[in-house]
Order: structure tokens, then C-alpha cells, then sequence
């Protein structure tokens, strides 16, 4: 058995899904000088693979999957024995995506709107709304337990673009909709009774 110490551990590492990862160790020394091998949950890594590659202490591995993810340990090893290094966890996350986007919306004023927004991460994303860049005025919205945002009447003031923002540790994504509020018609001059004589001309205002 090797008896030195790994002159280098390697160390958690967390990536998003789709980026790089990278582990590195350096073994013990001894003679003659260990090469290393990987394994994973106890389980030797086949570098064959193409998104696999292993030089020296480096154990790479391109465009991470979540089966990717668990416990990590290099091997030294030479003619005189074998020796674990500690175990490094790695943990794949995944950056939020929407499975539903909030669409546009033309309403008549004091009607009821929903812009649904439905996302998906690793881990859970937090989800808030945005109205014009700004904050949501305090007591104008719904917000819903599915993340819809809801305006119970709206009003001509309630016009503009609505942001669903989704973030988790390892990204955020945004998507928008504008709403546009129509007025029903309205008269302003209303025609009214009138009385004239026979063979008159009559004009009715409108």
C-alpha cells in the first residue's frame, strides 16, 4: 500500500448542466511514481468515452449531464500498491427553463387577466414578476401558487410589459409579455328629443 498522502485532494466541484467539469488530484509520491486512475461511486471511469478525458491529475469531463453527478475518488497506484484519495463530490444543476412563457393579452378594461408562467431548474427556481423593469405596485396583483399573475379588473393604467423572472444558483431567465387595455365604446354627445316644425330641417348631435 502506498503510504504517503495524496499530495493534493480533489475538491467538490458543482457545474451547470451542458458546462465543463474538472477534478484534480496529485498522488502520493513513491517509487516508482504512481499513475492515477478515476472512479466513481467506487466504480472505475472508462476514459474512452468521448466526453471523458484524463491527463495527469486532471479528470475532465465536457458538456456535464445530471448522471453525471456523485461521489469522485483517485487511485494511485504503482507496482507496490493502490491508495484512495478522499472523495470529492460532483453536483450537476440545472439552469431554469420555461415550460410555459407569458403570452401577449388585449382585454377590455375592468376584465379579469392571467399571465402564466411555468419554469423548471435544479435547483427550484424563485419566480417574481416585473411590470416596465420596476417592481409590482403593492396591491394591484395576484400572484398564484403556480406563479400566474392575475389583475382581477384591469384598468387602462395597468397597461405595459409583465416580466416572469426565474433564477436559481446556477442561472436566470426571463421572459415578457405586453398587455394592452381597450376602453369599450363611449359617447360623448348623446342625440337628444327634439321638436320642430313640419318641412324644418333637424340635426341630431352624436
Amino acid at each position: 500500500v502506498l503510504r504517503d498522502d495524496f499530495r493534493q485532494n480533489p475538491t467538490d466541484v458543482v457545474v451547470a448542466a451542458g458546462e465543463p467539469a474538472i477534478l484534480e488530484c496529485q498522488p502520493p509520491r513513491g517509487h516508482p511514481e504512481p499513475t492515477i486512475y478515476w472512479k466513481k461511486d467506487k466504480v472505475r471511469i472508462d476514459d474512452r468515452e468521448e466526453r471523458i478525458s484524463i491527463r495527469g491529475g486532471k479528470l475532465m469531463i465536457s458538456n456535464t449531464r445530471k448522471s453525471d453527478a456523485g461521489m469522485y475518488t483517485c487511485v494511485g497506484t504503482n507496482m507496490v500498491g493502490e491508495r484512495d484519495s478522499d472523495p470529492a463530490e460532483l453536483t450537476v444543476f440545472e439552469r431554469p427553463t420555461f415550460l410555459r412563457r407569458p403570452i401577449n393579452q388585449v382585454v377590455l378594461e375592468e376584465e379579469a387577466v392571467d399571465f402564466r408562467c411555468q419554469v423548471q431548474g435544479d435547483p427550484t427556481p424563485t419566480v417574481r414578476w416585473k411590470k416596465d423593469d420596476a417592481d409590482l405596485p403593492r396591491g394591484r396583483y395576484d400572484i398564484k401558487d403556480d406563479y400566474t399573475l392575475r389583475i382581477k379588473k384591469a384598468m387602462s393604467t395597468d397597461e405595459g410589459t409583465y416580466t416572469c423572472i426565474a433564477e436559481n444558483r446556477v442561472g436566470k431567465v426571463e421572459a415578457s409579455a405586453t398587455l394592452t387595455v381597450r376602453a369599450p365604446p363611449q359617447f360623448v354627445v348623446r342625440p337628444r328629443d327634439q321638436i320642430v316644425a313640419q318641412g324644418r330641417t333637424v340635426t341630431f348631435p352624436c
